[in-house]
């Protein structure tokens, strides 16, 4: 009864839809996805790698997600699934853990054999990172590397891991013109000394922040020398700028994840491969979920065993 109360709910919802944007637009987008009925709008695919950071910081929003993790090769699997099911993908996001760099490079093909001309972003704390990545670096246009404090010793502390981690000046040479050093914005966030590194930024707003925190952050968005190109995507809205001759971009982001468990995606505006192999339009593992490998499996095998009957 409750699946069927779900159905009729996402009914009403493509109807609304349908009023909004209309018949001919609605047409265009609505499809099955692994099955799922929705209005597919994706062209960007995150993916949140399977193996460990190594990195524990306290406001990671992706801490609860690492225990969900699948093995390496067949996470590269899942990701060849997706790659098949949005073929207008121009946009594509790694992120989350890490990745043995065998495996990574082998992503980072993947990616390139399906979508040749889309734009490749990686987040990275730089953890265990080095020259074998570099097959991979080799075709993405853009780095992010993750500081919390421009004081390699600092930075550490807070990382909380053991692991050797790129330096920013490694990373310049590993990365060359790809760096971007990407800093969430916390109380002790000093902008001079960031800038002195002589890398762009990406600043994030730490959410949920504090009053000291949002201070800073409004301290740091007035020092800025602020474009017209500001760039609204989903629930985030990011503004382009300059600091002393440095390219700055600021993620506001005024908006938290909004957590439903069991909605279905009737509007699916991108795609994220869970390090757990589990695929959804959300950012939450049981939030408009598209694919289950776990579940996929357990229908694999039933069929196997009813054909092994026969």
């Amino acid at each position: 009864m409750e699946k069927e109360l779900e159905i009729l709910k996402q009914q009403r919802e493509f109807l609304e839809a349908q009023k909004q944007i209309g018949t001919e637009e609605f047409n265009q987008h609505y499809r099955e996805v692994f099955g799922v009925p929705c209005l597919d709008f994706v062209d960007s695919i995150v993916i949140n790698l399977p193996e460990s950071c190594y990195s524990n910081c306290e406001y990671c929003i992706d801490s609860y997600l690492r225990k969900n993790s699948m093995d390496s090769k067949k996470f590269l699997e899942v990701c060849e699934k997706v790659f098949k099911e949005f073929p207008n993908t121009k946009n594509v996001a790694i992120t989350g853990g890490t990745l043995n760099s065998t495996d990574f490079n082998n992503l980072v093909y993947l990616i390139k054999d399906y979508f040749p001309n889309s734009y490749i972003n990686w987040n990275t704390n730089g953890v265990l990172i080095n020259s074998e990545y570099l097959d991979g670096i080799s075709r993405i246009n853009h780095i992010n590397l993750h500081r919390n404090s421009i004081n390699e010793v600092e930075n550490a502390k807070v990382f909380k891991t053991n692991k050797p981690i790129l330096t920013i000046e490694e990373a310049k040479k590993l990365f060359g013109d790809k760096l971007c050093l990407r800093v969430t914005i916390d109380k002790t966030f000093d902008f001079d000394e960031y800038i002195n590194a002589g890398v762009p930024l990406y600043l994030n707003r730490l959410l949920p922040g504090t009053k000291e925190t949002d201070e800073v952050f409004r301290n740091t968005i007035r020092k800025l020398n602020i474009s017209d190109d500001i760039d609204k995507r989903r629930r985030n809205v990011y503004l382009t700028a300059n600091y002393n001759d440095i390219p700055v971009r600021v993620c506001i982001g005024d908006k938290l994840a909004t957590h439903v468990p069991n909605r279905r995606p009737t509007f699916l505006n991108v795609a994220i491969i869970h390090r757990s192999g589990i695929v959804c339009g959300s950012w939450f593992e049981d939030d408009k979920v598209l694919y289950n490998p776990n579940i996929q499996l357990e229908k694999e095998s039933s069929a196997s065993k009813l054909t092994l009957n026969k």
